[in-house]
């Protein structure tokens, strides 16, 4: 609870929970990249596999359109599935002794809280995904 005193046993739970947050900030990055990887395999047959005509012409059209949202949605989902658990390890640690805003400065490691730069973190896990199942639509619906 924030004003409880800090301890040794406390600085460990309070270890485990940034790496916990580390881990879901990074797995989120992951899925992000897996997102981007798998999009490009898909484009490119699909550009290929026109030779010229439209896109909505290839032989692939909707097959893969088709494949990219739907890798684009399951993905999406576990994008959404990492920043809820970061979410609850994010609120699990202003619940320590650490999360004290009247005294931020007694332990430097602990920066105090700023919703924005969340915000802002997760505008690429999300946005990324966005653009892409609006564009695989796009391509769908041409």
């Amino acid at each position: 609870m924030p004003g409880t005193e800090r301890s040794e046993a406390g600085d460990k739970i309070y270890e485990l929970i940034l790496t916990a947050i580390r881990f879901e900030i990074e797995l989120m990055n992951a899925r992000v990249n897996w997102l981007l990887t798998s999009q490009a395999f898909l484009f490119v047959p699909l550009v290929i596999g026109a030779e010229g005509r439209p896109i909505g012409q290839s032989p692939l059209h909707p097959h893969i359109p088709l494949l990219g949202l739907a890798l684009c949605l399951l993905l999406t989902v576990s994008i959404l599935a990492a920043a809820l658990r970061l979410s609850q390890w994010r609120s699990k640690l202003r619940g320590t002794a650490y999360a004290d805003e009247q005294t931020p400065s007694e332990f430097s490691g602990v920066m105090r809280n700023t919703p924005l730069l969340h915000i802002m973190a997760a505008a690429g896990a999300f946005g990324v995904p966005l653009v892409l199942i609006s564009t695989w639509s796009w391509i769908l619906l041409s």
